[in-house]
């Protein structure tokens, strides 16, 4: 309490006074009083109950001239109580919560359902969820997903790994904190729950298990409350996290890509970028078409697959196919990395795509193809079948086209759908200093990796070597 920062000398009794409006202030916390009136009224009422008390037990004692002291003395200590009192419920409550984290492949430690979902989703639920991952910096992407997505969505964020500290309960053996920097990356997730309605949200943190023998309690202490001026505090945490010093070599793609894919709650999934947002109701179009050939069809394996674009800067975000084609006509529009890797994202008849009549409420499938490109990069909508990523592949070098060469491997279809697109606000044309940093540290680990991933295929899979190239 602040009475501790008082420094002046009174008598043995007046200290028992000052022990008594501590106890006071602590059955106030505990009533959670709000009312300023109702403050001053009650420690009114309380000090003239105890003075009362006080001065009986003094009379024919203490001398007038003490008396006099006393009262002056105590009248200082009913303002300081009451400045003291509004001061605490002014100030934004810390909020101390113990998180559990399990182990995740040896190397990381995730916690998952940091926030839950408040969405009504049964086990044989047809929705789609879209899982997402990122790092804080990117969180203002989120925003724009909770405005464009119809149905849940399943967030991994990797954060910086904390330090070893002491439990606060017995009953946990192995516990860990964040500093005062490392902790704002949580505080801009306060802020951001704060701000945005999540209600559709289930969020996972997950970090590099470093010297940890096993996977600790996190202790997120320090996590203010948000008030005042939250858009403004939220935007000065960001800036703080960006100018902060890197926490990671190279960004553990595929592993954010599992955890997410692992804490969602329903069947069908769509594992997309933060970035990319989707066409006009693309979750309800798309779920109706899904539950009839992928959920009701256990004879063939396929996945729904939409086509990417990204578009300029400048140029609004398209939420029809007519919007699409309008800027692509326009040379606003192109197919996703079309200048920076064209052989990734180039799906054929894209002509006839455009030219197909848009029904604005469902989707249905232009072809169907299998996978004969190692470097494609498909985005779908599948269900529990389809495989993991593999999360050995580096950032940036096969980290996500492996994952169709698999199911090239497990007879999987890709089924190309009309109607439906994501787009991506601006055009990539090759990569900047740093991300080619990542990349040349991951190209000798790759070679090695790409043999053995080639071997194990046409081992576990040798009916569909004729069918399947090897990755080159």
């Amino acid at each position: 309490m602040c009475y501790q920062n008082i420094s002046f000398g009174i008598m043995n009794d007046v200290f028992t006074l000052h022990m008594g409006v501590k106890k006071w202030l602590k059955r106030f916390e505990k009533q959670k009083v709000k009312s300023t009136k109702l403050i001053f009224h009650y420690l009114k009422k309380e000090f003239n109950r105890n003075l009362t008390i006080y001065y009986s037990h003094m009379k024919g004692i203490v001398r007038e001239k003490k008396k006099m002291r006393l009262y002056i003395l105590i009248q200082f200590l009913i303002v300081t109580s009451i400045n003291c009192l509004l001061n605490l419920y002014k100030t934004p409550k810390v909020k101390v919560r113990v998180t559990e984290t399990l182990e995740h492949n040896g190397r990381y430690c995730a916690a998952y359902y940091y926030w839950r979902d408040s969405m009504n989703l049964a086990k044989d639920s047809t929705r789609i969820t879209l899982v997402l991952h990122a790092t804080t910096e990117y969180i203002k992407y989120l925003a724009e997903q909770i405005v464009i997505w119809e149905g849940p969505m399943s967030v991994a964020f990797f954060v910086p790994t904390p330090q070893e500290t002491e439990c606060i309960f017995n009953k946990h053996k192995l516990c860990s904190k964040y500093d005062k920097l490392d902790i704002l990356h949580f505080q801009i997730l306060e802020y951001f729950r704060y701000l945005f309605d999540t209600s559709k949200i289930s969020l996972h943190f997950f970090f590099n298990k470093g010297n940890f023998k096993k996977c600790p309690h996190v202790i997120l202490k320090g996590i203010k409350k948000p008030s005042g001026d939250v858009m403004g505090k939220f935007a000065k945490a960001l800036s703080l996290i960006k100018l902060s010093p890197k926490y990671f070599l190279n960004y553990p793609i595929n592993t954010a890509r599992n955890i997410a894919r692992i804490g969602k709650r329903t069947r069908l999934f769509l594992s997309g970028d933060i970035e990319n947002y989707s066409s006009s109701n693309y979750e309800s179009k798309v779920s109706k078409l899904a539950e009839k050939v992928i959920l009701n069809n256990n004879q063939t394996n396929l996945v729904l697959v939409h086509r990417r674009f990204e578009i300029r800067e400048n140029a609004p975000v398209p939420k029809l196919k007519s919007e699409l084609y309008e800027l692509y006509k326009k040379k606003k529009a192109f197919v996703f990395h079309w200048f920076f890797y064209r052989i990734g994202h180039n799906i054929p008849r894209l002509k006839n795509w455009f030219k197909t009549e848009e029904d604005l409420n469902q989707t249905s499938i232009s072809f169907t193809m299998l996978n004969k490109r190692y470097s494609w990069e498909p985005q779908f909508v599948g269900d529990d079948r389809v495989p993991f990523h593999d999360e050995r592949f580096p950032y940036r070098i096969r980290s996500n086209s492996h994952l169709a060469h698999i199911m090239c491997f497990q007879n999987f279809s890709f089924a190309i759908m009309n109607n439906v697109f994501t787009v991506h606000k601006g055009i990539k044309m090759s990569l900047n200093v740093e991300e080619k940093k990542e990349k040349k540290n991951s190209w000798k680990d790759f070679f090695h990796l790409r043999i053995e991933f080639n071997r194990n295929l046409t081992r576990y899979y040798p009916h569909m070597k004729g069918q399947c190239k090897k990755m080159g």
